[in-house]
């Protein structure tokens, strides 16, 4: 369906019921009522009005003394009565939101996993990356669609520059270490050695949230050295912050059982 008989069709399902006329039946068809051209030839032709305030009150006694009370040309009943009758009882309460008033476009989804809308980007699921979504947005919605026109994502309109971006829209493997938590961090110590695993769990019971970044340090050290064979009894590790560096080193090597004092190792990790 294009984009534009798609949209009148939302729009038409959100606030009307379409009623289908009969085939070679004219009068089941909608009545097209000539009401500017009505008013104009009838009321305001050959009038001239001081002010609109004058027009208005003018046309508000018109209406209620001379259209209201005529008798329509094609159903011959009075307007007023038959609105009364038929029309009224059958009218629906104001829906509670405005009509939606939108703008449309499609949009390619970033290599990060985010769509631009006036500047501004909004995530959508993994999967979409690299490929076309549609999106709409109002003043307050970014609401996202595949091809097949089902919502995949929607998000609250952010200022230019600015991402919005949620959680369950951002894979696994690109979860830093913080955004994993410290239960992360400690089951990734467990896997260097048991007594790494030991230390870990030393530091986050004496610092607590701020342990994270210490277990990350260790994770980064583990990384740079993964098969240092220099002995724990090296030479160069006699004195100040060298020599607690490598104690911490000595956590990544085989056959060491040393578990250095948590407090000290937090304050060499936490330095540059």
């Amino acid at each position: 369906m294009p984009r534009e008989l798609r949209r009148f069709a939302d729009g038409l399902k959100s606030d009307y019921t379409a009623v289908r006329a009969a085939l070679t039946l004219p009068r089941s068809k909608g009545k097209v009522e000539r009401g500017v051209d009505y008013v104009q030839s009838n009321a305001l032709k050959g009038r001239a009005f001081t002010s609109l305030a004058a027009q208005n009150r003018y046309l508000l006694d018109w209406e209620t003394s001379v259209a209201d009370t005529r008798i329509h040309g094609t159903t011959r009943q009075q307007i007023k009565r038959a609105f009364q009758e038929r029309e009224k009882p059958a009218l629906l309460p104001l829906p509670i939101e405005r009509f939606p008033c939108f703008q449309e476009a499609r949009r390619k989804v970033h290599r990060d996993g985010h769509v631009e809308v006036d500047k501004a980007y909004y995530s959508v699921p993994p999967e979409y990356v690299g490929r076309s979504v549609w999106v709409r947005w109002d003043s307050r919605l970014v609401p996202i669609f595949n091809g097949r026109f089902e919502q995949i994502a929607i998000h609250a309109r952010h200022e230019p520059g600015r991402f919005r971006t949620a959680d369950q829209h951002i894979p696994q493997k690109k979860r830093s270490g913080i955004e994993r938590g410290a239960a992360y961090l400690l089951n990734k110590a467990n896997l260097i050695r048991p007594h790494a695993g030991q230390w870990a769990a030393q530091v986050i019971h004496q610092r607590g949230i701020e342990a994270v970044r210490v277990l990350m340090g260790l994770l980064s050290l583990a990384n740079r050295h993964p098969g240092d064979p220099r002995p724990a009894g090296v030479p160069g590790a006699r004195a100040g912050p060298r020599r607690r560096r490598w104690s911490l080193q000595r956590q990544v090597q085989p056959g060491c059982a040393h578990v250095p004092d948590a407090g000290r190792a937090i304050t060499v990790l936490g330095a540059k």
